[in-house]
């Protein structure tokens, strides 16, 4: 591959979203395009059925791309959110002529199962719940859901995988994060089993302490503490 320094400038800064973006498709917009370069285009243009082009970046080959309308986005993202994809939107924040140089772009949001929020895209029958789940051992779990389209928020502690697996099957999770443990427990999980439940996703092991949890709780439900908040 050739040397950093040989590649365009807009290249570069795609390249950037997507190492700070690296489990998501960025829909990089470009006028009134949103595309996508190099493994993303070649991945999305398979399962979108999109025609897969090129863009010359600097390097010695052109980069593969394809890309698809601005003003109807929200179909396709929801096509790749079906299969299970996270969609970072990296939105102009300036306007071509505004400024000198290249446009400032910056993801604006991820779109992923439980992050939907579009009407035209929910399904106003039955929640869309985004889980979260922390095993500090076998044990002791504790699991939160959320529906964001309508702020119900619920959490609860279990005593054993058994009981998680009957909450997440009761609750039925469109998207779950959790903690390293909580991975390894689901790779535990006897085939069916994963077939009934969505798969885990990693998150970052901080998000899971408690003086974090705690602080982000506090500052969601603007109170001192959260003993209004929590019943025991």
């Amino acid at each position: 591959m050739a040397k950093d320094n040989e590649m365009s400038k807009m290249m570069k800064h795609y390249l950037s979203v997507k190492e700070r973006y690296p489990d998501c498709v960025i829909f990089y917009r470009l006028g009134d395009f949103y595309e996508m370069f190099f493994e993303d285009a070649v991945e999305v243009s398979e399962l979108l059925e999109l025609t897969l082009t090129g863009r010359d970046c600097g390097l010695p080959e052109r980069a593969p791309m394809c890309g698809v309308p601005f003003h109807a986005a929200e179909n396709y993202i929801a096509k790749l959110v079906s299969f299970g994809k996270k969609v970072a939107i990296c939105e102009q924040l300036t306007a071509p002529g505004d400024q000198k140089g290249l446009v400032e772009r910056d993801v604006i949001r991820v779109v992923s199962n439980g992050t939907i929020i579009e009407d035209e895209l929910v399904d106003e029958r039955s929640n869309n719940f985004i889980g979260s789940i922390c095993v500090a051992d076998k044990n002791l779990i504790g699991i939160a859901w959320a529906d964001i389209t309508t702020g119900e928020f619920f959490c609860q502690e279990v005593d054993g995988v058994d009981k998680l697996f009957d909450v997440l099957v009761r609750v039925n999770l469109s998207e779950i994060i959790c903690n390293e443990t909580a991975l390894r427990v689901y790779n535990e999980f006897s085939e069916g089993k994963k077939t009934t439940v969505k798969r885990f996703a990693l998150y970052k092991e901080t998000a899971f302490s408690y003086f974090t949890a705690r602080k982000f709780l506090l500052e969601q439900f603007n109170v001192l503490n959260l003993d209004a908040v929590f019943t025991h």
